[in-house]
């Protein structure tokens, strides 16, 4: 008789580890996926898994300041506000666009490009610190960040868009790159009034998107009339 009980729980017994056990595996494999950090989630969500290395690939000054903006931009640690977002990004968007125009100014040599650069550093740095202030005021309310985390899409598609066969001046590299950054900055600004919410950093967007598309139509003038 007592071999008969045991024959009837011992699997029983075997059943009630498997369910643990597996109960154990898949809590462990839920706390792994969700401590993953935000840089890596923006590498899954936004295909942005290139090639360290191969974003060393400038040949240029001002294509390599792009590829090292871009590695900033992808640590940016973002909320899900979309306020509090769009500032971290565009401030970092600045950052970049500072220093290909300081580049611009050091190197240039075509005095309407030099002179626009000037005037991109200042107002930019006025802006930058404008967002940075906004972002260290402001309480973000916490949210799921799938949504913010498109803001980067336009930085994402611009890098796949750069061509690092093309040679030429600085001035080229500069007029063709900051031109590709400021569309960037135009498509950032239209994805985030989708989502805005503050009245005040609306209005700074909508302005930095009109300022940005009168640069880049004077850009996109200058390399028009450049040697094919």
């Amino acid at each position: 008789m007592k071999n008969y009980l045991l024959d009837l729980k011992l699997p029983a017994i075997l059943l009630g580890a498997s369910l643990v056990f597996g109960a154990c595996s898949k809590e462990k494999t839920t706390e792994t996926t969700t401590t993953k950090t935000t840089e890596e989630t923006m590498d899954d969500d936004m295909g942005m898994d290139m090639d360290r290395d191969s974003m060393k690939m400038g040949s240029n000054e001002i294509m390599d300041k792009m590829h090292d903006h871009m590695e900033s931009m992808r640590k940016l640690k973002l909320t899900g506000d979309p306020d509090n977002d769009f500032a971290l990004i565009m401030a970092e968007h600045h950052k970049g666009g500072i220093e290909m125009a300081e580049e611009e100014v050091d190197e240039g040599k075509d005095t309407m490009l030099v002179n626009m650069a000037k005037r991109s550093i200042t107002m930019q740095k006025d802006e930058r610190e404008k967002l940075e202030d906004f972002a260290d005021d402001h309480k973000p309310a916490s949210r799921d960040t799938s949504a913010t985390m498109k803001l980067m899409q336009p930085m994402k598609d611009m890098m796949g868009k750069m061509d690092h066969s093309k040679t030429g001046t600085t001035d080229y590299h500069f007029a063709s790159l900051m031109s590709m950054h400021h569309q960037s900055g135009i498509d950032l600004v239209d994805a985030y009034l989708k989502q805005a919410k503050v009245p005040a950093m609306k209005t700074m967007a909508q302005k930095i998107k009109d300022e940005q598309q009168k640069e880049k139509k004077k850009l996109d003038a200058w390399l028009a009339k450049q040697p094919k």
